[in-house]
């Protein structure tokens, strides 16, 4: 329960109300002011797809984290639209709308810190130039935008 508390505890407050209003913002888009039972699932779905990256590093306790890599990014990038179109589950669709605007934003962090993403690509060798970078983070930015709308559609 500690550690459970602890990733809870660790998301900078900013990152997290930015997450939050991206699920709810998503939440009006999609259900206009009438919600549903199934909005109650989706909202938890978002809540949960915030600290799912965070759980599955504790759970499996693998370092460096293969879930913060470029490889994982691209395919749960094919996956969460695989999700959000197809699924019925809007458990499932809050889930990988906010898991992946997390992933995005945790690149957005490291590049203002680091002004690259070479910690993104330790599995591929040679790392790609930093501007190669920012054009697959824009690429990966717009398939979850087309995600966004083919969801509140």
């Amino acid at each position: 329960m500690e550690k459970i508390q602890k990733i809870i505890q660790s998301k900078p407050t900013w990152i997290l109300l930015l997450i939050v209003s991206y699920i709810l913002i998503l939440g009006i888009l999609k259900w206009r002011l009438t919600p549903d039972i199934t909005t109650v699932f989706y909202l938890l779905g978002g809540v949960f797809g915030v600290y799912f990256m965070d759980l599955a590093e504790m759970i499996f306790d693998i370092h460096p984290s293969p879930f913060r890599t470029i490889i994982f990014t691209v395919l749960f990038g094919v996956v969460s639209f695989f999700v959000v179109t197809s699924s019925g589950s809007m458990f499932a669709s809050g889930l990988v709308l906010a898991l992946y605007f997390t992933l995005l934003l945790d690149q957005a962090e490291e590049w203002q810190t680091q002004s690259n993403l070479n910690r993104w690509y330790t599995m591929i060798r040679p790392v790609p130039a930093p501007s190669m970078q920012l054009w697959i983070v824009l690429v990966t930015s717009l398939l979850l935008v087309g995600e966004i709308l083919l969801f509140i559609r």
